[in-house]
């Protein structure tokens, strides 16, 4: 590779001109054929000192021709990887946005499920309500409140929700229950259950609620 500089300044970075060099810097890369042609055909231009208002430094590199078929293929791969840069950042930017959507849609279809279910119940207090308060006994009232009762245990558990009923004598699980008194009981270990306060409910392993229950006290504790 052949180069030529057509001035003997020493050639700055890049920095140091952009900053700090307010000369005007032109770079020309051509061919040394191509070069040498413009020149024979081309007179040298005539410099007006009059109209030049600040000084130009001409920086012109004479490369051959398997440097500058170099250099454009250089450009071209740096255009190719410009560009598949852009288009992977639209794709992840598409895919995003699809996420986005598929979580609420998931959001908005599990909510729509729970809804679905407790349509039967409320159809049920309407009955209820709609009724003739005159005519109607207290057991009949009871029935219908056990019927929306059931229907409302019903769709939870459609959705997987169980309650927590512990019974007398089982082991007290923090977990699962919350302590709210102790209590005196003979027939019942310390820190074992007394009585349910009231039910818990948990969905598979997620506790929604912990049940309320009393314990049996230590028998040293008793009064």
């Amino acid at each position: 590779m052949a180069s030529h500089f057509g001035t003997k300044s020493r050639m700055p970075s890049p920095e140091h001109s952009l900053a700090s060099d307010p000369r005007q810097v032109s770079i020309s890369i051509m061919p040394k054929r191509k070069r040498q042609h413009e020149e024979k055909l081309q007179p040298s231009p005539e410099v007006d000192p009059e109209a030049q208002t600040e000084p130009t430094e001409i920086l012109e590199i004479e490369l051959s021709e398997a440097a500058v078929e170099l250099v454009q293929r250089l450009e071209r791969e740096r255009d190719e990887a410009l560009a598949a840069r852009q288009r992977a950042l639209a794709d992840f930017r598409n895919y995003q946005r699809r996420a986005v959507q598929s979580e609420q849609r998931a959001v908005q279809g599990g909510a729509a499920d729970v809804v679905r279910s407790l349509l039967a119940v409320i159809d049920h207090f309407d009955l209820a309500l709609g009724q003739d308060t005159e005519q109607i006994t207290v057991d009949q009232l009871l029935g219908g409140v056990r019927i929306v009762r059931d229907e409302l245990v019903k769709a939870l558990e459609s959705h997987g929700v169980q309650r927590i009923e512990p019974a007398r004598g089982d082991e007290f699980d923090p977990n699962r229950h919350e302590a709210m008194m102790k209590q005196p009981a003979d027939d019942v270990e310390p820190n074992h259950i007394v009585s349910v306060l009231q039910l818990g409910y948990q969905m598979g392993d997620l506790v929604l609620r912990p049940a309320k229950v009393a314990v049996a006290a230590p028998q040293d504790e008793d009064d």
